[in-house]
């Protein structure tokens, strides 16, 4: 019973291999690792001491110590997914009051439809597209932005200052319709990424001429009219996918983007009724032109997975509970609480082959990890050993109770 728990066997060869941290702070974070899963209630200093080793001060200082997270969870990625990655890159709203907190404002909240005041984060994440399954890679806390920078530039920003890095995990970075606009495509593109998003239903498309050289003045024609993606040009539009039942299809090609300047592939879905007519449509865009409309399709539709991530944080991680002012802190605190519930799906769901066609459940595995510190905790202080026959026997129980799933 007192031996290393699967997250601390985990995060053992992941820390390793961090030369940059002192002995000092891979010891600190082995510990913070699994107090992360043995804490009740809110993740804060205070809290963190009461049920940690250390005095409040301890966890509050070397939360404002650098960790270098992306070199982290890009190993804890390239080790545990298969080699067929996207990245999906999505801003999420933070509930915070006060006035003194920095990066504090107002931002998008898509759960409350308007802009509240808080915090705001970037989350990158890699999504294992045969799996579908997702794990954290860095959050950036939107702060310090320059006054004559826009907010999408600040976004892709945060990719293509890390662009080596990033680059070990994809070239495909997944992001939703909001970031469908030329300054965040041009700056993607220039750094080696292709975009995989979503259009309005509105978007000017043009059709590629490719007919014979006119006999004219002037430029080459480039373009053969505009795409009306509820009529579409059987010639240049091919099936790609459809659902099973029958309630839409999807059509690709490559196309020109009037407000890109720039041909993309795209995949137009054309939602049907009963009989067969076309009810609405989505459209679907990567600027890779190579990229089959099925996989363009499959990629975007796993971006879903990182919104998996941010519920498990949100609703069994702590992910706002945040109590510090300083970016340095909130960063580490958005961080570690999103790395857990990476390292926790790694070492209990998808390095455990038996487990894997069983839901991972981040609550369950928190509920046990709870049970152990707490039985050890109190069998220690009673000095029962821990190895005698009956806590072997009945260790399994005592580990299980009060999990949704046993």
């Amino acid at each position: 019973m007192t031996h290393p728990t699967k997250i601390e066997t985990l995060a053992t060869s992941i820390l390793r291999n961090q030369v940059e941290l002192t002995a000092w702070q891979r010891k600190f974070l082995l510990h913070l690792f699994v107090l992360w899963l043995c804490v009740k209630g809110p993740h804060n200093f205070i809290n963190m001491s009461r049920h940690g080793d250390y005095v409040e001060s301890t966890y509050r200082n070397n939360f404002a110590k650098p960790v270098n997270w992306l070199e982290l969870n890009i190993q804890l990625v390239k080790d545990n997914l298969s080699d067929d990655r996207s990245l999906n890159f999505d801003p999420s709203f933070l509930p915070k009051s006060g006035k003194c907190t920095d990066g504090v404002g107002r931002f998008w909240s898509g759960c409350a439809g308007e802009a509240k005041r808080g915090l705001e984060f970037s989350g990158l994440a890699a999504v294992d597209l045969e799996d579908k399954t997702a794990l954290h890679v860095l959050a950036v806390q939107t702060v310090e932005k320059n006054s004559n920078e826009s907010l999408l530039d600040y976004y892709a920003c945060i990719i293509t200052i890390n662009a080596d890095k990033l680059m070990e995990v994809s070239k495909y970075v997944a992001a939703d319709a909001c970031f469908s606009r030329k300054p965040f495509v041009d700056q993607l593109v220039a750094s080696g990424f292709e975009l995989v998003s979503r259009l309005r239903t509105d978007a000017h498309l043009r059709y590629l001429y490719i007919g014979p050289k006119e006999k004219r003045s002037g430029a080459p024609r480039k373009y053969d009219g505009r795409v009306n993606a509820r009529q579409l040009r059987p010639d240049v539009f091919t099936s790609c996918y459809q659902a099973e039942d029958g309630s839409w299809i999807g059509y690709t090609a490559v196309v020109n983007i009037k407000a890109w300047k720039r041909p993309a592939r795209i995949v137009i879905i054309h939602d049907l009724d009963e009989n067969g007519k076309v009810m609405g449509h989505r459209i679907y865009v990567a600027t890779d032109v190579q990229l089959d409309g099925g996989e363009l399709l499959h990629i975007y539709q796993c971006r879903f997975q990182q919104e998996f991530l941010y519920r498990d944080a949100r609703q069994e991680l702590g992910l706002e509970h945040c109590q510090a002012y300083s970016w340095e802190k909130i960063d580490f605190h958005l961080n570690v609480s999103l790395t857990v519930g990476s390292l926790a799906k790694v070492a209990h769901h998808l390095q455990g082959q038996t487990q894997r066609s069983q839901p991972f459940s981040i609550a369950d595995i928190k509920t046990q990890y709870r049970n152990e510190y707490q039985a050890i905790r109190i069998l220690s202080l009673c000095r029962i050993d821990l190895h005698h026959p009956l806590i072997r026997k009945l260790w399994p129980g005592i580990r299980n109770h009060g999990k949704r799933r046993a």
